[in-house]
């Protein structure tokens, strides 16, 4: 009779089988082929995993006689589960035979490909940012030039106001002094005229007094 640790051995078998199929027609397809065969294997590995959960869980209530035995199993079921996972990475990558003897030569290279990967972009950024930064000093040094030309114009502006005002201060001057002369005049004007009426009078009134006089 087969018991259920059994069954999921059988299970593992033939998941682990079709997995490694599975990754042989990946690593000969491409473009959305390979896509497809990758996500499929990706599912198989998802129940691969949910199966030797359940096996971890059975073996917990095996008698302490088999215990040992199916851990030992389990183990060396786990440690070819992460042999499959690591030949599904390299046929995701497409390496061949040579690169999958490097070992960890090829993990250092991907390594120091994704770190490359990661400066260019660090370094894309920063190029980003100084342009950004460049375009704001432009920006700004144009707004700067703008606005002195504007004080410039509004300085030019309030000089030409000033010289008309000091223009008109001076007319205003000179017709202070035109007015001050012309009321001179009138005033020397009114004195020598009541000065002649002071004559008339005088003159006709020794005039009406020598008549006068005269007749008598």
């Amino acid at each position: 009779m087969t018991t259920l640790i059994e069954s999921y051995e059988q299970q593992y078998s033939s998941l682990s089988a079709e997995i490694t199929v599975s990754i042989g027609k990946i690593g000969s397809t491409i473009g959305a082929e390979k896509q497809t065969n990758i996500r499929h294997v990706d599912k198989l590995f998802d129940e691969l995993s949910e199966l030797l959960e359940q096996m971890e869980l059975e073996i917990k209530d095996l008698p302490a006689k088999d215990k040992q035995k199916y851990r030992t199993r389990l183990a060396s079921y786990k440690s070819e589960n992460k042999k499959l996972q690591a030949d599904l990475k390299r046929a995701k990558l497409g390496l061949n035979a040579r690169e999958e003897l490097l070992g960890e030569e090829v993990n250092d290279s991907e390594d120091q490909r994704t770190r490359l990967l990661d400066n260019t972009e660090k370094l894309e950024r920063g190029s980003r940012r100084l342009q950004d930064g460049y375009r704001v000093v432009m920006e700004t040094e144009q707004m700067g030039a703008q606005i002195l030309n504007d004080l410039h114009d509004q300085r030019e502006t309030i000089q030409r106001s000033r010289n008309r005002l000091e223009e008109t201060n001076t007319a205003l001057g000179k017709s202070s002094r035109v007015l001050s002369g012309m009321a001179k005049r009138i005033i020397q004007n009114r004195i020598l005229l009541v000065f002649v009426i002071l004559i008339i009078l005088f003159v006709i009134v020794m005039a009406i007094y020598l008549t006068v006089r005269k007749k008598s």
